[in-house]
């Protein structure tokens, strides 16, 4: 495999799971848009620090050239390792295949995009990030999948994809590597921030509150401006009544 640097080294797949118990995330390509969603809800809900007290480690592997792994992390600023296998030597010695198995199967959880909103999400992050375009950025045809393994060469937790929308939920994940999803960060969140210990639905009725929340604060922000005269009226746009979740 290679790293950020293009180190290339075959002793470089034991090593990420010869001390430690380590959960290596495969993602399809660079390029995916149904897995940058599953890498935004990897940032959202995992830390270095909850996985630091368990004694596990996380990492990301896909299969495209290695001078997108720079950007790719700025994406999401994950400080999370990641590295490439373009040769697929890990991919197909554990079982990930390019066949879609279940193809009707409902999307994962974290899904948040459709087939045009994800394209314009990949182009925005590669602009933002100047993603190098011309690089490869994987095989588009890949699965991918998500395993527990180590210390040394044992494997506690196998997932494979079945379609191009099937990761692992990551809380799931954080629960088979033995983290305590209960206990408190180091930092304190804001009460504006997400629970690092929510499930899929939970985010889900999380993210609906906030929304309300917000716009009942855009709400009272018009009246307090404008009054009646720029809200209440038939055509108004925001929700007065409003009430923030609780």
């Amino acid at each position: 495999m290679n790293d950020i640097d293009n180190s290339i080294s075959q002793e470089i797949d034991l090593c990420l799971v010869r001390k430690q118990k380590t959960l290596v995330i495969f993602i399809r390509h660079f390029w995916c848009p149904l897995c940058q969603d599953y890498m935004a809800s990897v940032s959202r809900s995992v830390s270095p620090e909850m996985l630091k007290r368990a004694g596990v480690k996380l990492v990301i592997i896909s299969n495209g050239s290695h001078k997108m792994i720079r950007s790719y992390r700025k994406i999401f600023r994950t400080p999370f390792q990641v590295y490439t296998d373009p040769t697929h030597r890990v991919y197909d010695a554990l079982g990930m295949t390019t066949e879609v198995a279940d193809e009707f199967t409902a999307p994962g959880g974290y899904v948040r995009h459709g087939v045009f909103s994800g394209i314009a999400m990949v182009v925005a992050n590669a602009l933002k990030v100047g993603m190098p375009v011309w690089e490869r950025g994987g095989d588009i045809s890949r699965l991918g999948g998500e395993f527990i393994l180590g210390p040394g060469i044992t494997c506690s937790f196998a997932h494979r994809m079945q379609n191009p929308r099937s990761h692992a939920p990551i809380m799931r994940l954080i629960a088979e590597v033995g983290v305590d999803i209960a206990t408190p960060e180091a930092r304190s969140p804001s009460p504006a921030s997400k629970p690092p210990n929510m499930t899929e639905e939970e985010e889900l009725q999380w993210m609906k509150g906030r929304r309300r929340s917000l716009a009942a604060l855009k709400a009272r922000k018009v009246q307090r401006r404008g009054g009646s005269q720029w809200c209440g009226g038939s055509n108004c746009l925001i929700n007065v009544d409003s009430k923030e979740s609780t």
